[in-house]
């Protein structure tokens, strides 16, 4: 049969030479194909072992190659074909596997690869084998608010509120590696008005610090005679499902008598708090912590400083409040914060607050005018406070209708975190209200709509506050001394950098 196809392909040849002499006249013998191609490809897939998260097997599928040599991307190397490789910590790693042949090609493949250690909170929470955290001596200590409110306008913060609650300041939580926990209180107390209108012992409300010796004043604690001890107690970290529980009778963070069921006039055997921020800083690490009711939360923010000597001290100067500014009723109010002064309207200055300004900048968006640099720090909750000057006052909005603000938001910030593209633009009483934030008026825009990387101009109506507080509108009100501005959010230490230009009441 072979005999008789080769002679027709010859004879076919003879007929037709221009079409099959390439194709037909020789033998098909597959032992004489050329390959498609003959140059590696590197491939490669991996798998991280179900009981060490730090180690890793690799399976290579590269093609045309004898050669091998990877770089795990954490300064280790191998040359095996499939290496499994134990890193160091969790962290994110780019694995580069090079595919070379017996003639020196090569071909190069890259994957990204993300360890995450599931202790890792939980070595943040407690250290290599203990760490201790203090409630914050500058900012935003612990609030209250009607639901658990992730915002400063509940909460007590500033000097005056904390110089006067000493006892709160000085108390240290440590959490042990090995599940025990420590609450350290120097002797002192601070017991919190309760729920049924106060605390009364012997007919006297106790609200406020007090010598843990008294006797009443908190129960009796059979597994602790003395709570400056640090007591017997243990804890349970879920950083799955963010909830830490305290265990031991009397065991408590930030405030002894609180409970997710309202206040409690004795030590219970356990509290339970849910974990809403556990962040890892360069001087120190934040814990947020909240205690969750049906309709109210109580929020308790924490440092852990890596060097103990950076613990702030305990703020001692409490600010007189109650003054009350003379009357003015302008026509309007306006800051370019182009540095320049701004005559036509009653100026309106800066005052120390948490965000920072910095004024006469030039316009990201190419213009001839220059605008302020806002800035958001890495404090908790902050805004930029104005008020009148040069001489301080109390504002009466009735010659006013309208406030505007012109907000550039730049792409460049990093909103992957907490950071967000809000805006509120703000009134309240500075002067006479110690807690100024838990009656104030806003005018907010969550920054879903504003474009980023261009000039926006927001524009509210003076009598349509639609955030804050307060229920009324400014023309109910002849107590507002402050304007203030906040971008970003509230509630987290994510910085960002953000631009201003007339701030304008009209």
């Amino acid at each position: 049969m072979k005999t008789r196809t080769i002679h027709l392909l010859k004879y076919l040849c003879m007929l037709i030479p221009c079409i099959m002499i390439v194709s037909s006249c020789g033998d098909d013998d597959p032992d004489d194909m050329t390959p498609m191609t003959t140059d590696p490809i590197a491939s490669f897939q991996f798998e991280v072992s179900a009981d060490n998260y730090a180690e890793v097997s690799f399976t290579n599928f590269s093609q045309n190659a004898t050669v091998y040599s990877w770089d795990f991307g954490d300064g280790n190397s191998s040359e095996e074909e499939n290496p499994t490789h134990i890193y160091a910590a969790g962290g994110d790693y780019d694995v580069t596997l090079t595919a070379s042949n017996a003639a020196g090609t090569s071909a190069t493949r890259t994957e990204s690869l993300s360890l995450t250690d599931p202790n890792s909170q939980l070595t943040l929470l407690a250290g290599a084998s203990s760490k201790t955290w203090y409630l914050q001596r500058e900012g935003i200590a612990l609030g209250v608010g009607p639901a658990m409110l992730d915002n400063g306008w509940w909460s007590f913060g500033g000097v005056t509120p904390l110089a006067e609650r000493p006892c709160i300041l000085d108390d240290s939580y440590t959490f042990h590696v090995d599940g025990t926990f420590e609450a350290n209180t120097n002797g002192t107390l601070f017991i919190d008005n309760v729920t049924n209108g106060g605390w009364v012992i012997n007919g006297e409300d106790v609200e406020g610090c007090h010598d843990e010796s008294e006797g009443g004043l908190w129960g009796d604690n059979d597994d602790r005679a003395d709570f400056g001890n640090g007591g017997d107690y243990t804890y349970d970290y879920d950083n799955v499902n963010n909830t830490l529980v305290l265990n031991g009778s009397g065991a408590y963070i930030g405030l002894a008598t609180k409970t997710g069921d309202g206040d409690n006039t004795a030590p219970i055997q356990s509290k339970q708090y849910t974990v809403t921020n556990l962040v890892d800083g360069d001087v120190a690490d934040t814990l947020h912590i909240s205690i969750v009711g049906a309709d109210f939360g109580w929020n308790f923010y924490l440092v852990s400083y890596d060097n103990a000597a950076d613990l702030p001290a305990i703020p001692t100067d409490v600010p007189v409040f109650g003054v009350d500014l003379p009357d003015t009723t302008p026509t309007g109010m306006f800051r370019s914060f182009s540095g320049t002064a701004d005559a036509d309207w009653a100026l309106l200055d800066t005052i120390t607050s948490g965000s920072g300004i910095i004024y006469g900048v030039d316009d990201p968006a190419g213009g001839t005018a220059q605008v302020g640099e806002f800035i958001r720090t890495g404090n908790q909750f902050q805004e930029l406070q104005f008020q009148t000057a040069p001489d301080k006052l109390d504002i009466n909005f009735a010659n006013l209708t309208t406030v505007k603000l012109d907000v550039y938001i730049p792409s460049t910030n990093d909103y992957s975190g907490s950071l967000t593209t809000g805006v509120i633009i703000g009134l309240a009483d500075f002067s006479q209200t110690a807690q100024w934030w838990t009656d104030h008026v806003e005018y907010s825009d969550d920054g879903s709509t504003i474009p980023l990387d261009e000039w926006t101009t927001l524009t509210y109506s003076l009598d349509a506050p639609n955030a804050g507080a307060s229920a009324q509108n400014p023309f109910e009100r002849n107590d507002l001394d402050m304007i203030y501005i906040s971008i970003g959010g509230g509630d987290h230490t994510d910085e960002g950098t953000f631009y201003v230009r007339n701030l304008s009441f009209e």
